[in-house]
């Protein structure tokens, strides 16, 4: 390999813009999985929470029947 071509290699920035964006990827991904490894299980509880609390406001406003025919929504 000559000189002059080693050193047009060593310039040519082509694929410079997509290693850049795999890196700014790659740190995207690494900062994620360290959130959810160190929030998961606090973030599960919190939505678990929710849930439980949303599933038993819903079961106090189904709609029953009483004995007279009339619908009771609840209240």
């Amino acid at each position: 390999m000559s000189w002059e071509r080693l050193k047009k290699f060593y310039r040519d920035e082509e694929g410079q813009g997509m290693t850049e964006y795999i890196l700014i990827v790659l740190l995207i991904a690494i900062v994620a999985i360290a959130a959810f490894k160190y929030f998961g299980k606090k973030v599960g509880k919190t939505v678990n929470n929710a849930a439980d609390t949303l599933d038993t406001e819903a079961g106090k406003a189904t709609t029953t029947g009483t004995k007279d025919g009339k619908q009771n929504y609840g209240n």
